[in-house]
């Protein structure tokens, strides 16, 4: 058994975060040798964080890293995505 884990970490956050959050996983049996593709969707809920005084998840605008790997110690593929102003 394998665990590919996602994380995202917010760059530019104006607010204290996590250096990165756990936002997805799957799990999947893999033979000795073998490779697969695994998929993982980032959606804007990945993105978000919980705003206490507007009371809702907000996302802000700049840049976020994936990173995707075994473990949060054990990272294997990381990119760059960014969020542009509504």
């Amino acid at each position: 058994n394998e665990v590919v884990q996602l994380y995202v970490r917010d760059v530019e956050s104006s607010v204290r975060q996590p250096l990165k959050q756990l936002k997805g996983f799957r799990r999947i049996n893999l033979k000795k040798g073998e490779t697969r593709t695994v998929t993982i969707p980032v959606t804007v809920k990945n993105l978000s964080y919980w705003d206490e005084g507007k009371k809702q998840s907000v996302v802000e605008p700049g840049k976020f890293e994936i990173l995707v790997g075994s473990s949060s110690s054990d990272i294997r593929l990381k990119a760059m995505l960014e969020v542009s102003k509504q």
